[in-house]
């Protein structure tokens, strides 16, 4: 009778956890850099127009989400804020 050994299931080429954490990382700060320098994208409603208009173009109403400015904060800048918000009334 052969005897029955626990196999142990380590793969050959582990996962580069270090790797990943460190490109996780930096997206995340490059994502956190390009909010600093422009907190606004343009809006997805209007396309960054502002308004819309008819096909004749003799009719046009602002935008309700940018309310006429064509461009949005950006989900980053956002999340900025209210920690900036937060932080400052605690001092």
């Amino acid at each position: 009778m052969r005897p029955l050994f626990a196999a142990t299931a380590t793969p050959e080429h582990p996962m580069p956890w270090g790797w990943l954490l460190l490109a996780l990382t930096a997206a995340a700060l490059g994502y956190a850099a390009s909010c600093a320098w422009w907190p606004f994208a343009k809006c997805g409603k209007c396309e960054g127009r502002g308004k819309f208009t008819r096909k004749d173009s003799k009719v046009w109403r602002l935008c309700r989400r940018c309310r006429g400015s064509g461009s949005r904060l950006r989900f980053g800048r956002k999340l900025w804020n209210r920690f900036a918000k937060v932080r400052n009334a605690s001092r």
